[in-house]
Parts: C-alpha cells; structure tokens; sequence
C-alpha cells in the first residue's frame, strides 16, 4: 500500500510538473508574439542583425543537410512508386503522390528535425550559458527585456527560416525525383512535373505553411523556454535535452493535429 502511495505522489507530481512546464512555454511564446507586434520600428531596426545572424545560422548552414535529405527523399519516392504503383494501376498517380508525402508531410517534418537538431539545440545551450554567465541578468538590470532582445529575434529567424528551409527541401525532392523518373524509368520531365503541378492545390500549400509555423514557433519557444531555466552550468546540457526532447513531441502531436484537421471534412 505505501508503495502505490508513494506511486501516485510521484507520478501527480511528475504531471503537475509537465503541466507547470508547458504553461512556461505557452506564457513565453505569448509575450514573444505581442513583443513582436508591440514593438516600434527602431527597437525592430536594433534587433534585425541578430535576425539576420539566427537566420544564417538556422536556414543557410543547413542548406547543404537539407539538400541531401530531399534529394534522396524524392529519388526513393519516385523509385518506390515507379516501380510499385503499375502493379495496382495507379501509375498515373504518382505526382499525387509526390504533393502528399513531400510537400504535406516529409517536407515540413523532416526540416523541423533537422532545424531541431541543429539550432533548436544551440539555441537552448546558447541562451542557458548567458544565464550562467550572468548576461541575461544584466539585461534584466539596464531595463531590457529577455524576451525583446534574445527570444523575440530568435522566434522570427526560427520560423522564417524553417519556412523556406521547407519550401528548400520540397524542391529539390521534386528535382531529384524528376531526375530518376528522366534517367531511370525513362519518364519525360514535361511530363513529370505537369503530373505534380497539377497535382498541387492552395490546400498542400496552406497545410504545409501551417506546419512549418507551428514548428518553428514551437521550436524557438521550446528551446529558449528550456535555455531561460538554466541556473548552473551542469543544467546547460540537461536543457539541450529537455528542449530537443520536448520540441520533438510537440512536432509530432502538432503535425498529426494538423494533418487530422486538414484531412477532415
């Protein structure tokens, strides 16, 4: 009997915990929105280097991971499907097919992972060690807020970036499978890319502009939510995990979410 007490306490806890955790983050993506509104244009004239600086970092150094990961995305989806979708006599279908999986799904997901990996994560320890080392105290001194100077720049860059990391990634899945179906299955590229033109509807581009954002809201607020927490230098990288841990949660509930509310009529 003590030992399901014990039990029960624990586990209340750990929720109340999880519950507390995620009212930080959803108060801080708040104030990050209305410090984004509320701003004047010479507070965003002062923060546009560090937008630019979190923009290069977040969306053009990744360039090069993201090229890989599409062109092999695109070059497996047209190989599966050339080669599988004529047993069933679908083979008409395949742009269908490239506008669901690329542009819907693998677009906006796999950029948010690898925007996660790289940034989400030196995001969280980057603003954790300016806690440790005071900086963040010391704007909080000379009356500037956090939120405005650190998290607010890190915000826009984070979504704008994954925005067109994703639009990035679509294309050259498309090329790449545009380049199998030309070499390999001996498909004209006219063809090929009026089947996935046509197959392209303002709801594919919508639903992954939705996700895309979502993503990167939830990422930038994940991130510095966990990196603000940070008391000491051990908790640095124990706020690294929790922040890549909890984006990935939030990137697959939120994409399923969404995809459930598109896909629902």
């Amino acid at each position: 009997m003590p030992f399901i007490t014990s039990y029960i306490e624990h586990t209340g806890a750990n929720a109340i915990a999880r519950i507390r955790q995620w009212h930080g983050i959803g108060a801080l993506l708040y104030d990050t929105i209305v410090s984004i509104i509320a701003t004047d244009r010479k507070s965003h004239q002062a923060s546009w280097r560090q937008i630019v600086f979190q923009i290069l970092f977040t969306g053009v150094e990744a360039m090069g991971l993201v090229s890989i990961i599409g062109l092999f995305c695109g070059v497996t989806i047209v190989i599966q499907a050339m080669t599988t979708m004529p047993k069933f006599g679908a083979s008409e279908y395949f742009g269908n097919l490239m506008v669901i999986i690329v542009v819907r799904e693998l677009g906006p997901f796999f950029t948010a992972l690898v925007v996660l990996g790289r940034s989400g994560s030196g995001l969280a320890a980057y603003i954790g060690t300016m806690r440790v080392n005071k900086e963040i105290a010391a704007l909080e001194v000379m009356g500037i807020d956090p939120v405005h100077f650190v998290v607010m720049p890190a915000f826009t860059a984070m979504v704008a970036a994954i925005i067109c990391l994703s639009v990035y990634f679509d294309l050259i899945a498309i090329i790449g499978g545009l380049f199998v179906a030309a070499v390999v299955v001996h498909v004209p590229a006219g063809i090929f890319l009026t089947k996935v033109i046509d197959a392209l509807t303002v709801t594919d581009i919508l639903m992954s502009f939705v996700k895309n954002t979502l993503f990167g809201s939830l990422i930038a607020a994940i991130a510095c939510f966990h990196g603000l927490a940070v008391n000491n230098n051990r908790q640095v990288p124990q706020a690294t995990i929790r922040a890549v841990v909890g984006s990935m949660i939030a990137i697959i509930v939120v994409n399923v979410i969404v995809t459930v509310g598109f896909y629902i009529k």
